[in-house]
């Protein structure tokens, strides 16, 4: 084989592997457009999740909003008004994950 011939074979496989690797990362690329983020306002108590780990507050018409990444944590049990961003971020913990959370307490007590 001539040097010309094994420098056109490489460049074939080359190109090859580069083509299905491109079809590869197609394949896992979200199939929607990402959704806008946008501002919520949520009051109430938040709750474990599942994984134990995992913290989450019910929002109005049932959405149901993941805190976990609240920094300062989210208190667990304890009435409370918070606002965050929504995001498209996959979570273990499910529901829609909230961003740039600002939390206060509030009176009352939450339900057993």
């Amino acid at each position: 084989m001539s040097i010309r011939m094994g420098i056109a074979v490489a460049t074939g496989l080359f190109a090859a592997v580069g083509f299905a690797g491109n079809a590869g990362a197609e394949m896992f690329a979200p199939s929607t457009a990402p959704t806008k983020p946008k501002k919520v306002t949520v009051s109430g108590c938040a709750s474990k999740g599942t994984p134990d780990f995992c913290v989450m507050i019910k929002g109005p018409k049932g959405a149901n909003y993941n805190v976990t990444a609240a920094v300062p944590a989210v208190t667990v049990g304890q009435p409370l008004r918070l606002q965050g961003v929504t995001t498209d971020k996959y979570s273990p913990c499910g529901g829609v994950v909230l961003d740039n959370v600002r939390w206060v307490p509030t009176r009352g007590s939450c339900p057993k």
